[in-house]
């Protein structure tokens, strides 16, 4: 059995169990964002309402549901209503001067990722190898004329292809709206979000893998998703502002303060986002320096390395772990 078979047979059962949820959510709630964006030039608290119930009828309706065809089917189903009915609902007229600026979705798409695509990434990752484990199936998954390798590798695309593809169909409808619908909307930028947006997903891809290969039981793997996240979306940022608490400093902060923050990978795609739009005072959900000191670790040449060298060790690190542990 190669690669290619385990990714087979991982994506088939991926969207037999509860995973497929998670698949159908992140599109879900992507599709909100863009309803959320258009609702906002015209009757918000009509298209908002339709958004909601229809993220409820897509989850309850998977609920009933186990092929993967189905599943996508549904999906499909429902978005493509969710669009159809906010256009019908909010009565676009593109172009007209009270219309949202391009800056503005880049800010509610870029940030609401920048908090979701971890969450559906270590979700979608974290059960890949413990649970082949709990089952017992891993005898036979290593039992084949496959190596460990070529096991990780299958499990590693078989997940990645769960979480980009829904992630990057919900993005492209995204696109779609803001180009019709906002001042300057633009279809490439937000196609240039969605690249960087599936390189920050294949990082907590890569996360939640390698503490499925590390964990010996789900309980600790998700253990180890949740620390991962804490550290990440909260501690990082706790450790940084109470150094800085403790630290003298005139005014400005120091230069240590911009490189503890900005090899952080959220920030470093938080950061990039800025690409797609003109941010004239920075976003607000990173400190902007003021000092030329600064100039490289606040670049987005950094930022793009930082996401890089995040996305490539994390799953190569469980990798390293995998081939050579005693699993059976």
């Amino acid at each position: 059995m190669s690669r290619c078979d385990v990714f087979r047979r991982d994506l088939r059962s991926v969207y037999r169990s509860r995973t497929g949820t998670a698949v159908a959510a992140i599109l879900a709630l992507s599709t909100v964002i863009a309803v959320g964006l258009f609702s906002l030039a015209s009757d918000a608290l009509a298209v908002a309402a339709v958004g909601g119930l229809l993220t409820v009828a897509v989850l309850l309706t998977l609920v009933f549901i186990g092929s993967p065809r189905s599943i996508a089917g549904a999906v499909i189903v429902f978005t493509v209503l969710a669009v159809g009915l906010t256009f019908a609902v909010a009565d676009p007229a593109p172009y007209t001067l009270d219309r949202p600026s391009m800056r503005f979705a880049v800010l509610s798409v870029g940030s609401a990722l920048s908090f979701l695509i971890p969450l559906v990434g270590l979700i979608g990752s974290y059960a890949a190898l413990v649970g082949e484990r709990e089952t017992g199936s891993v005898r036979f998954l290593l039992g084949l004329p496959n190596s460990r390798s070529d096991a990780y590798i299958g499990k590693f695309l078989s997940r990645a292809t769960v979480v980009i593809v829904p992630l990057v169909t919900g993005l492209v409808l995204t696109g779609l709206i803001v180009e019709l619908t906002f001042q300057n909307g633009s279809f490439l930028g937000t196609l240039g979000l969605t690249i960087v947006s599936i390189l920050y997903a294949l990082l907590f891809v890569g996360i939640g893998l390698s503490a499925s290969a590390y964990a010996d039981s789900s309980n600790r793997a998700v253990a180890i998703a949740i620390a991962a996240f804490v550290t990440f979306r909260v501690g990082w940022t706790a450790l940084r502002w109470l150094g800085i608490e403790h630290t003298p400093h005139r005014g400005s902060y120091p230069e240590w303060f911009f490189w503890f923050g900005r090899i952080n990978p959220i920030n470093a795609y938080i950061k990039l986002t800025t690409l797609f739009a003109e941010f004239e005072y920075g976003h607000p959900l990173i400190v902007t320096s003021t000092n030329t000191a600064n100039t490289l670790v606040t670049s987005h040449a950094f930022a793009a390395l930082v996401l890089c060298v995040w996305t490539a060790l994390a799953p190569i690190t469980g990798l390293l772990y995998f081939r050579d542990r005693d699993i059976i």
